[in-house]
């Protein structure tokens, strides 16, 4: 359709025409879109009117720079000039239609019509602009015709349809004029170019007349001094073909660069790292040699990222592949893969061991502190390793599965190296699908939560239970909480299924309320973190009437380290309600003795690997008896967790411990098995440590 009205010998002058416009046209659009945005200011068009506004005046302003670039320059082509004119020209048109047809649902009949004789004066506004390459006329006003014509046709008129074929009418006024101002431009176009050309035919004749009767007198001497000054130009118009051609080369390597480079360390991107390890393989398979994908993940990256600021990270990145170039043989590869994350192909590998050697060099390397603007940044890497041919005999293959290693050796802590193993595939699939179903299983019903008692070593009798989530899958069956509560905190369904459970657990003591038992809920990290989660316990303990004193939160000793000062807060918070808060895993962390008496702990829950042969192990003896000292002094109930022996019973009442939890007693229960249990307290737990009491045995 292009060919059609365009005309090869008059195409430059009509370009550069319609070039010279190109400010005075856009200058209109951009006035006319900011005119509407102040006409619909403070109306729920405002929102399209402004990005109307801002998308003319940006395509406006790049297309005017392509033409001064063509018109000053000749930066561009012809052809690409014109492209680009017409492109930017039909988006400021399809951009004006969208946003017409926006007004037919407008509420204020004025303005629409205000906007759409705006639109009208735009579109009879370009015939006289845009007519000079009809092509750019028609990109221009067909999306608006169009979008105006179905507004009309759709408007809630009686005379609508009128309306619209008065616009037809107008529109093909506008068409009409169009084409005879395009020819008529044409025409002027061909007659200054004949001019022009009779006007240097004639000069021509004259001056050739002139030269030959300087010929006439000057003859040979004339003739070489012509030849040469032909020579020199033609050499002259040599060295800048060169030039050219030379620049366009070196575009074109410069693309070709990136194409299969990462554009902030310079190194292989994907495209090219896929291309090396297929050379790769065919290397090892010609020499009969193994070669290895080391995929790499930088740790506390983005803590980095998002603390120190993005200025900061890429410059950690160009100094990680640095270091990497450094720390790697001459004919490995290393490529940035994205985010964080970069591969190494490693060639020509006798055995593991090598690949084992070369990822170690490269954590040990990359453990060494960075000095970043000041900063001293300290980093470390999780590498997963898959091996050819043993893990994959394509380069998506072993890039998947050493990137599978690499989740596990993350798993595992980081800064570490782990190998492909095809059983990481099967527990990555399960993984998956056992996180599918967790999004379904609170609908489901398939929680339930059992308690465990909690015996007063004093008096034997049960004074708390420890409320513990159970999950009974409807195709898996029994799955164990070590596997599904990290998942629930992966997938945020925690704070959920977290809400369910301090509902269940309130619901069941109401119906004790009789009873003093005290009911022990567990908060992971992330619900700690919600102030909602205090609204909503606050909201559940009114509406049940519930003492909250009988209400005991276990939090573990990972959350005082990673944000004490946010934990304290919370724990605060959440003490105020009434509620009493226990600290879990006592004595196998790191929490420091200043952090438990700022925080408001009331029990502290000594770990079952401090229990286990407490009766046989003096020096474990003596580490527990030091941790019961001093939760006494601090006014601090303890646990004992994991009690299953006689002996460790009698050790513990010996050293004077408050309250023991285990299978001596009792496994967890469901709740018509405690209501028994708290019903019908068992006799030999009392008796036992009656008799005990009578004894009357020094403490350990």
């Amino acid at each position: 359709m292009l060919k059609k009205f365009t005309d090869k010998a008059t195409l430059p002058d009509q370009a550069k025409i319609l070039f010279k416009s190109s400010i005075s046209g856009g200058l209109s659009n951009i006035f006319a879109a900011w005119m509407i945005f102040v006409l619909v200011y403070e109306t729920s068009y405002m929102s399209d009117a402004l990005l109307l506004g801002i998308t003319i005046t940006v395509l406006t302003i790049i297309r005017t720079i392509i033409t001064e670039a063509y018109l000053k320059q000749q930066k561009f082509s012809l052809k690409v000039s014109l492209g680009s004119y017409i492109l930017f020209t039909f988006s400021v048109g399809l951009i004006w239609a969208l946003f017409e047809y926006t007004q037919g649902s407008h509420n204020d009949e004025e303005i629409r019509n205000i906007i759409f004789l705006i639109n009208f004066g735009l579109i009879a506004g370009s015939t006289a602009i845009l007519s000079v390459w009809l092509p750019a006329f028609l990109f221009y006003v067909i999306p608006q015709a169009i979008a105006i014509f179905y507004v009309f046709i759709n408007l809630d008129y009686e005379h609508n349809f009128f309306i619209a074929f008065t616009f037809l009418i107008f529109m093909a006024v506008m068409i009409s004029t169009s084409l005879k101002i395009n020819r008529t431009r044409k025409k002027e176009i061909s007659l200054t170019q004949n001019n022009e050309e009779l006007i240097l035919d004639l000069n021509s004749e004259i001056d050739m007349r002139e030269r030959a009767q300087m010929e006439t007198e000057k003859g040979k001497q004339q003739l070489e001094f012509k030849v040469e000054e032909r020579t020199r130009e033609l050499q002259e118009a040599n060295i800048y073909l060169e030039k050219v051609i030379e620049k366009k080369e070196e575009a074109e390597r410069s693309l070709q660069h990136l194409a299969y480079h990462d554009e902030l360390t310079n190194l292989p991107n994907k495209n090219l790292l896929v291309d090396r390890i297929s050379q790769s393989i065919k290397i090892s398979l010609r020499d009969n040699q193994q070669m290895a994908i080391l995929f790499l993940d930088l740790d506390r990256f983005k803590t980095i990222n998002d603390s120190l600021g993005h200025i900061i990270g890429d410059k950690l990145l160009k100094e990680v592949a640095v270091r990497l170039h450094e720390t790697l043989r001459e004919h490995d590869t290393v490529s940035r893969n994205g985010g964080d994350e970069f591969v190494v192909v490693l060639e020509k590998l006798k055995s593991y061991n090598e690949a084992i050697y070369i990822a170690k060099k490269v954590i040990n390397n990359l453990t060494r502190p960075f000095d970043i603007h000041a900063h001293k940044i300290h980093i470390g890497a999780s590498i997963g390793i898959s091996v050819y041919p043993s893990d994959g005999d394509s380069p998506l293959i072993l890039l998947r599965n050493a990137d599978t290693a690499m989740y596990r050796a993350k798993k595992a802590g980081g800064n570490q190296l782990q190998f492909y193993d095809p059983s990481m595939s099967n527990q990555l699939r399960d993984r998956l699908e056992l996180e599918n179903e967790l999004h379904t299983a609170l609908s489901n019903n398939e929680f339930y939560l059992v308690y465990q008692p909690q015996i007063s070593a004093e008096t034997g009798v049960t004074i708390g239970v420890e409320s513990l989530l159970r999950w009974n899958n409807n195709k898996h069956g029994e799955i164990p909480p070590e596997r599904f509560v990290p998942l629930l905190e992966e997938t945020g369904l925690i704070y959920t299924v977290g809400e369910w459970v301090i509902r269940q657990v309130i619901g069941f003591m109401s119906s004790l309320s009789e009873n003093d038992v005290i009911f022990s809920i567990n908060l992971s990290a992330l619900q700690c973190s919600n102030q909602e989660l205090l609204n909503f316990l606050e909201e559940e303990i009114r509406k049940s009437g519930i003492d909250p004193s009988r209400i005991e939160f276990e939090i573990t000793e990972t959350l005082l380290i990673n944000d004490f000062v946010k934990t304290q807060s919370f724990l605060d918070k959440l003490h105020s309600l009434g509620c009493t808060i226990a600290l879990d895993d006592f004595g196998t962390g790191y929490t420091s003795m200043t952090y438990l008496a700022k925080l408001p702990i009331d029990v502290i829950k000594i770990d079952k690997t401090l229990v286990r042969n407490i009766g046989k192990n003096y020096n474990l003896r003596s580490i527990v008896n030091a941790i019961v000292t001093m939760s006494n002094s601090l006014g601090v109930k303890n646990i004992f967790e994991g009690v299953e022996t006689q002996s460790e019973l009698e050790t513990i009442i010996a050293m004077n411990g408050d309250i023991i939890q285990g299978y001596l007693f009792s496994k967890p229960l469901s709740e018509v098995d405690l209501l028994r249990w708290i019903g019908c307290e068992p006799a030999d737990n009392v008796k036992y440590f009656d008799t005990y009491q009578k004894n009357n045995k020094s403490p350990v």
